[in-house]
């Protein structure tokens, strides 16, 4: 059971891995260390990993897969993981080291050292395989393979993270972690806004909380200088959440938002790559987003066009002041590539990485809308023919 971000980005990978190895799949669901979820997270939790198992499924091609089903941990009724390691055509575990392990505890997709007690064995998934096997063969039932997630996303293992300065918006403990810091007199409404939404009021975290129904503002949460790039084809929702989050990041009164969007040249590789609007009207929808988002910072938001691998926070002089970058999981081994080139090459301070789990589903791409449009196309040629 998932507790965090990265848990879930492990899990997706896994479920990923196996759908490429099978067509019947039963998916157990375990409770980390001493955590004991509520019955009511363990049937929300079912939803998630069909509806994630639908979004894998689409993503690789194999929309007729079907046949699976979903163990939870103490789910009342549902069949033990025993009886699973004991089905006669179970041929296959697939897994991870850092998550599946005879006696490895609590590092459920955080790729902690896994643990070796005396007589017990070694943890990781050979290990846990090679104990299901002499069960199994006890019982004259088929060995089981091992089948290891690889390569292990970046997303997925918290150490690798820690090392590279990421912190994830969507997780409890990201603000719980800076609870106690008190707001300070730097965080106001800005006193440049238009004439529309113009106040120059102090802002006060405790009326804030009123407003927004209780949330909470802790300083450490937002940055001075923030970048977030991409290509905003179409501007679908996953392009308006990382917008979203990304003005969410930067400080109310003195901080300010580049907004990178990436060049036409750099995407011709892409599907469909003829249904890619021109730079300029897609830039112009980002810059629409974020105006009618955030009427106040106007005059604190630049939305640029990115030609070079790294955009502004990696060039010299101009890339020196920014302190936080917003990106998904899916492109968060770049913003480690691009803190690198910060340290080594121009000798700046590595970037905050805010990071956010890719949730929108499948369908919901920027190459599935230009696919839409293109057959569209293709539709209307038909007809005029």
């Amino acid at each position: 059971m998932p507790s965090t971000s990265t848990d879930k980005i492990a899990n997706e990978a896994i479920l990923f891995q196996a759908v490429q190895n099978t067509n019947k799949l039963s998916v157990m669901l375990r409770a980390q260390g001493d955590k004991h979820p509520s019955l009511a997270r363990l049937r929300r939790y079912v939803g998630e990993v069909y509806s994630s198992l639908w979004d894998v499924a689409m993503a690789s091609g194999t929309p007729d897969f079907c046949d699976v089903v979903v163990y939870p941990q103490n789910l009342p009724n549902a069949a033990p993981e025993q009886w699973i390691h004991h089905a006669a055509d179970l041929d296959s575990v697939c897994s991870h080291d850092s998550i599946c392990g005879w006696v490895s505890s609590s590092a459920l997709g955080r790729g902690l050292q896994f643990q070796s007690n005396e007589g017990d064995g070694f943890g990781g998934l050979e290990a846990h395989v090679q104990a299901l096997n002499a069960d199994r063969t006890q019982r004259k039932l088929s060995p089981l393979q091992a089948i290891s997630v690889d390569p292990w996303p970046l997303g997925a293992s918290a150490a690798a993270q820690k090392d590279s300065f990421v912190d994830w918006l969507d997780d409890e403990h990201f603000e719980e972690e800076n609870a106690d810091i008190q707001n300070d007199d730097n965080l106001f409404v800005d006193d440049s806004m238009d004439d529309e939404c113009d106040t120059t009021e102090e802002f006060d975290p405790e009326s804030a909380c009123d407003q927004l129904g209780g949330a909470r503002i802790p300083r450490n949460t937002l940055y001075e200088k923030v970048a977030v790039g991409g290509t905003f084809d179409g501007m679908h929702y996953g392009h308006r959440k990382l917008l979203t989050l990304a003005v969410s990041s930067v400080n109310p009164r003195s901080g300010q938002l580049t907004v990178g969007v990436t060049v036409d040249a750099m995407l011709q590789h892409k599907k469909f790559a003829e249904e890619i609007p021109q730079l300029e009207a897609r830039m112009a929808q980002a810059k629409e987003f974020v105006y009618r988002l955030a009427p106040g910072m106007k005059n604190r938001v630049r939305v640029v066009a990115i030609s070079e691998e790294y955009g502004p926070p990696g060039t010299e002089g101009e890339g020196e002041d920014f302190d936080a970058l917003v990106l998904s999981h899916e492109t968060l081994e770049n913003g480690c590539l691009l803190n690198q080139h910060r340290i080594n090459t121009l000798g700046y301070k590595p970037l905050k990485l805010l990071c956010t789990r890719r949730t929108e589903p499948h369908g919901m791409s920027s190459t599935a809308l230009r696919r839409i449009r293109w057959q569209q196309q293709q539709e209307a040629a038909k007809t005029k023919i």
